[in-house]
């Protein structure tokens, strides 16, 4: 069990989850009173379309446009006209429901799709297709268990809809949240699909909840003892939007919480390319435009050759869990590549691997362990969700 503490850090909050005295997750989010757009679904109009980027522009009001890939627009709930299942395609003038899928970035608009989502703490459920799905990291235990629940609530029009069962739902004691959760997508989805063809054209049918709600809810909920945080209006939205944990503002003009919890200091580790191992190893953490690359190092430990033949596979096991730390804090995504130290045998090379990936499956962002490379490099992928930590801190490290 761990502590969740929130802050503001510059322009943004920070929420760190703690494990006993170190970091082991960090998210951060916008500031409540700035807007978002991610996750919103409009009546949107589209205003023309680009075949050279295989895509069209659409405005979902007060001058604000998003970019459709057309990829992202196949059977759309289409206000003013009709079309044949199957066979859509966009035309100035459109007006469908869309819902932004990505946030502006730089020079990029937002982004938008036609397939509709919305995401809670429990489960997904998407407007198109249909069934049951549930994630890898549940059990077959958990999996069974929470089909005999669903199946002794009644289907009623969840079958119209695809959920996905997320890993917090896993450790519920009473399902009672998880089925109101899933009765109130299924609310949202049966509304849009009964209005949108009578509203006026801009109209927003949804808002996603504040952001910082969003990634609390992709914490694991069962490893939080107590979120504590100094910012008055995440404290009131933490008390209106949370259940099951407690709550706590934390107010001392004498010790900031941020000083409490040496947080300045645990950004500044996550911000540097050195981070020190216990062994007296460390890590070179380099992102690049292609990749991000990380080089363990044996370090001080070295000294412990001649004494201990094992000491690699000890400084590369110790380095395994801390890659998997240092990929949660620092957002990072795409192609990683992690160069251990040398090992002799297959079966240390195999102890690696087998505890690297326990490692990474603990992290709520799916990451996949692909293999070592005959050069001895650990090839690993993991999805992108936001950007790096370092970029709300305008650093590149």
């Amino acid at each position: 069990m761990g502590k969740l503490i929130i802050t503001k850090q510059q322009n943004h909050l920070c929420a760190f989850l703690f494990d006993q005295k170190e970091p082991y997750m960090l998210q951060t989010a916008s500031l409540p009173e700035s807007e978002t757009l991610l996750g919103n679904i409009y009546l949107a109009r589209i205003e023309e379309v680009v075949p050279s980027l295989n895509g069209a522009f659409a405005s979902i009001g007060d001058g604000r446009k998003v970019f459709l890939p057309l990829k992202e627009c196949k059977n759309p709930l289409l206000a003013n006209r009709e079309y044949e299942a199957d066979a859509y395609a966009p035309k100035a003038g459109d007006e469908l429901v869309l819902q932004i899928i990505e946030e502006a970035l730089k020079t990029k608009l937002p982004m938008a799709s036609a397939r509709l989502e919305l995401k809670g703490q429990y489960c997904i459920c998407k407007n198109s297709g249909h069934g049951m799905k549930f994630s890898s990291k549940l059990t077959e235990v958990q999996k069974n268990r929470i089909k005999d629940i669903l199946s002794n609530h009644g289907a009623g029009n969840r079958k119209k809809y695809q959920f996905t069962i997320r890993t917090n739902a896993g450790d519920l004691g009473d399902y009672t949240v998880l089925l109101q959760e899933m009765e109130s997508f299924i609310h949202t989805f049966e509304e849009i699909n009964t209005v949108y063809r009578h509203r006026t054209v801009f109209t927003c049918f949804y808002s996603t909840p504040p952001d910082i709600i969003q990634k609390i809810k992709d914490f694991p909920g069962n490893f939080i003892e107590e979120l504590i945080t100094d910012v008055p209006s995440v404290y009131n939205l933490c008390i209106s939007h949370m259940s099951g944990i407690p709550v706590r503002f934390y107010k001392d003009e004498l010790l900031s919480l941020s000083k409490l919890y040496s947080l300045d200091t645990h950004i500044s580790q996550i911000l540097s390319k050195k981070v020190w191992l216990s062994s007296g190893g460390y890590l070179i953490i380099e992102p690049t435009e292609a990749m991000i690359v990380i080089d363990v190092n044996s370090g001080k430990s070295a000294s412990g050759v001649k004494t201990n033949k094992n000491f690699a596979l000890k400084v590369n096991l110790e380095a395994a869990r801390e890659v998997a730390r240092q990929l949660r804090l620092r957002n990072y995504s795409g192609i990683i590549m992690v160069d251990f130290i040398n090992m002799n045998t297959d079966e240390e090379k195999e102890k690696l691997l087998t505890t690297l990936s326990t490692y990474l499956k603990e992290d709520k962002v799916y990451t996949r362990l692909i293999d070592m490379t005959p050069l001895g490099i650990v090839e690993i992928t993991r999805k992108k969700t936001s950007k790096p930590t370092a970029d709300y801190f305008n650093k590149i490290t």
